[in-house]
């Protein structure tokens, strides 16, 4: 038996009761201008239609792998669980509830070819609140941001450097870029705590800058009602998130840890340490506003 030949790109879709957004996701992957990829997805043992509509469209289009979780999972599992099953040059997430631009995966793909010493590559970024419908895609005519780099900045020179300038930028959406799997396979986080993307950006940037390409071509869905979760930090730790007592009481004890880790103590009592002791305290005055709010 031959080998399956291997496309350029795998997308891992980790999604869980996802059937207002999937077919969105899906529609927006499956125009791209780029064609050379298989789709990952992996659906966390969903309770509503998620998996009738994931079959559905597996079945017409042979890019896609569909997966189904005999149980439900968190959900750092089953953006580990996408990653480990890819086997192309270059990998991408994609939340199940956001848009591409349909020629995001071209351009990056583009840039990343020609320039080796990037990791990554991405777009720029716009939120959106209210769940698209068929006129939204007319965004895709004029992607021209408000403002540039608001939610995502070239990251270029030493480590030390970037870690700083990411810092100070204030803003992590690096995510959804488009990396090459063999570096992101390296930088898994295991256990899943608050803003556990944070220390995976900065592991991934020792091995690599990281690109942002003109104009907006990822739409991220932030939630047309969001919960005020600035203000009820120990409610949605606990309850929503599921973390325990005791990491939510200290949300963000786990990240400063893991940060260190990864930075090395030189660079985060240089450059962090301030920041840290500054949020860590606010997030406690948060906790207990919360708790002592009932």
């Amino acid at each position: 038996m031959k080998n399956k030949i291997q496309p350029k790109l795998n997308i891992g879709i980790p999604v869980y009761n996802g059937e207002k957004f999937i077919r969105n996701c899906l529609n927006s992957i499956l125009n791209q201008t780029f064609t050379d990829f298989e789709i990952i997805l992996s659906d966390n043992a969903s309770t509503d239609s998620t998996t009738s509509i994931c079959k559905e469209y597996a079945k017409k289009d042979s890019r896609i792998l569909f997966l189904k979780q005999k149980s439900t999972n968190d959900s750092l599992w089953n953006y580990n669980f996408v990653l480990q099953e890819a086997k192309s040059e270059y990998f991408m997430w994609a939340s199940a509830d956001d848009i591409w631009h349909p020629e995001y995966i071209e351009k990056n793909l583009m840039f990343l070819e020609k320039n080796p010493d990037f990791v990554g590559s991405t777009s720029e970024v716009e939120l959106f609140n209210e769940i698209w419908d068929e006129k939204d895609t007319s965004k895709f005519k004029n992607i021209k941001p408000k403002k540039k780099y608001e939610w995502v900045h070239p990251l270029i020179g030493t480590f030390e450097q970037k870690v700083k300038f990411i810092f100070d930028f204030g803003r992590f959406e690096y995510t959804y870029a488009i990396f090459r799997t063999q570096h992101l396979k390296k930088c898994i986080i295991k256990k899943e705590f608050m803003t556990w993307e944070i220390p995976l950006i900065l592991k991934i940037l020792k091995y690599g800058n990281l690109n942002v390409e003109d104009g907006v071509m990822m739409y991220k869905y932030m939630g047309s009602n969001p919960p005020d979760h600035h203000k009820k930090l120990f409610t949605t730790t606990k309850n929503y998130r599921g973390f325990g007592t005791l990491a939510s009481l200290f949300p963000f004890v786990p990240l400063a840890f893991n940060v260190l880790k990864v930075v090395g103590l030189k660079i985060f009592v240089k450059h962090l340490l301030k920041r840290f002791i500054r949020d860590n305290y606010r997030a406690e005055r948060l906790v207990l506003l919360d708790i002592f709010s009932k």
